[in-house]
């Protein structure tokens, strides 16, 4: 009785490390794609009650849908999905869809079940990709930019802190980027405003819709249970601070550095719309447009 409640108690602390590992590596992963696809429904939300959302697919859709699409198509391919179907930019007046991506898998290979949950997350992954592009190749600058990344991300990765403080230091990180590209003499480089508006219009359509979350979260399953086993297995054999596990951490920090960046340019996106419209619609429509509801 006594082995079994100790089989018991450890396997409880490996299930409970497993889930702090987790939580380190994604957590903030599926938070900054909640918030990027709230922004972005708000965004719509703004144009569909005033302009309508043709005036949307002009200013930013047509780039950002087909970066979208792309994003859950790679991701396709790389965990060995079969595509069925592509749009990467249709826009559809009924259900508001602007592409899509449809694919088949076999449900018992476990690699294609994985795959589930960053053909999920794709289009924020391959959005902060192509965002990264960007910078080096676009942005004046940008190289000096991406070191700043860089080196932010390793400084929070070897800082024992906790979440608070981690979220603080990253919001600091991406304020001191986000002051050193509107410089003076950016804003009179016409290469910072073609990377300005190619990137919001990437960042506006990085949302990660119902379906997309549902689909994270089915892969995710599959991710914890190989997560759990490797746990399991330097627990009982290496020490746990070893756990390969964590090496990634500077990986995904790097990401959530890139994704905060692309919150932003999308906040802003919403921000500065929703206030330029406003004043029109306060204006000949005397009333004020609330871009919480459809």
């Amino acid at each position: 009785m006594e082995t079994v409640k100790k089989i018991l108690q450890f396997i409880w602390e490996n299930t409970v490390l497993t889930i702090e590992i987790a939580v380190s590596l994604f957590g903030l992963m599926f938070i900054l794609g909640l918030l990027l696809y709230l922004f972005a429904r708000f965004s719509r939300n703004t144009f569909a009650k005033t302009l309508g959302l043709r005036a949307e697919i002009f200013l930013t859709a047509w780039i950002g849908a087909p970066v979208h699409e792309l994003g859950h198509a790679v991701f396709c391919m790389l965990f060995g999905h079969k595509i069925t179907r592509i749009r990467l930019f249709t826009p559809n007046s009924e259900d508001g869809t602007l592409g899509m991506v449809e694919h088949t898998f076999n449900k018992r290979n476990v690699y294609h079940r994985i795959g589930s949950f960053f053909i999920g997350a794709g289009p924020i992954i391959f959005g902060s990709v192509i965002i990264l592009l960007l910078l080096n190749f676009l942005m004046p600058g940008g190289k000096q930019l991406i070191n700043l990344l860089q080196q932010d991300s390793f400084a929070i990765h070897q800082t024992e802190t906790g979440i608070a403080s981690y979220l603080h230091m990253v919001f600091n990180s991406i304020w001191t980027v986000t002051k050193s590209m509107f410089t003076t003499e950016n804003l009179h480089n016409w290469r910072f405003w073609v990377f300005l508006y190619i990137t919001l219009s990437i960042a506006a359509h990085m949302e990660l819709s119902p379906a997309d979350l549902k689909e994270m979260g089915i892969g995710f399953l599959f991710i914890f249970l190989i997560m759990f086993i490797i746990t399991l297995i330097f627990n009982l054999f290496f020490n746990h601070l070893k756990n390969i596990l964590l090496y990634t951490v500077p990986l995904i920090a790097y990401l959530n550095q890139l994704l905060f960046f692309a919150l932003i340019l999308s906040i802003n996106y919403f921000l500065v719309s929703y206030f330029v419209i406003s004043i029109f619609t306060l204006i000949f429509r005397q009333k004020l447009i609330s871009p919480f509801t459809r």
